[in-house]
């Protein structure tokens, strides 16, 4: 007998995330998800990819779509970003509100789920390493964290030992919208 690829998992995630993604959504009578970026709906399969996009959690609420779960006894938010979003496509980029870099969260796995903020993982600039208290810089600009997840996790700030999750920021603050040519109103 010949199995169907689309029934073969791979190496693009394991059961016991599919099971969590799949049982969260349906303890609160979902089947679709909406993208923290563009609030664009999104059909939930069960295999995968689970998504046309990607799951993550983050210890942040980045908007009211996102869903709050208990994972090892902390409170994190399972959120979505679509595939339109995370290649930054037909408008739909992002980019450093301080430095003026593009987010690219093309180098992502489709349809499974990160156990961090997939935006707090990547600084681009000193902004996105400051104390959410004081405004000094958490880390040196050239230093960078051992694992993406430790951006995620609560840190003491040097300066004012302030215990939070410095590096995961609202994205409305760290980020703006890329005006492509053909959508700008002006020359």
């Amino acid at each position: 007998m010949i199995k169907d690829v689309t029934e073969d998992e791979g190496n693009h995630g394991n059961d016991d995330t599919r099971c969590f993604i799949l049982s969260t959504l349906a303890s609160q009578g979902r089947s679709k998800v909406q993208c923290v970026l563009c609030e664009d709906q999104l059909p939930v399969f069960d295999r995968y990819p689970l998504v046309d996009g990607t799951f993550f959690l983050s210890p942040r609420q980045h908007a009211k779509s996102c869903i709050e779960v208990k994972v090892e006894g902390r409170t994190q938010f399972l959120t979505v970003v679509c595939m339109g979003c995370l290649e930054g496509v037909n408008g739909r980029a992002i980019i450093c509100r301080f430095c003026g870099q593009k987010w690219d969260g093309s180098s992502l796995v489709l349809g499974t789920m990160y156990s961090y903020d997939i935006f707090a993982a990547m600084p681009c600039c000193t902004e996105r390493i400051k104390c959410n208290s004081c405004f000094k810089p958490v880390l040196h600009p050239a230093q960078r964290l051992n694992f993406f997840s430790d951006y995620s996790h609560m840190v003491p700030c040097p300066h004012c030992r302030t215990l939070d999750t410095h590096f995961v920021k609202p994205l409305g603050f760290c980020y703006t919208r890329q005006l492509t040519r053909s959508m700008q109103m002006w020359p």
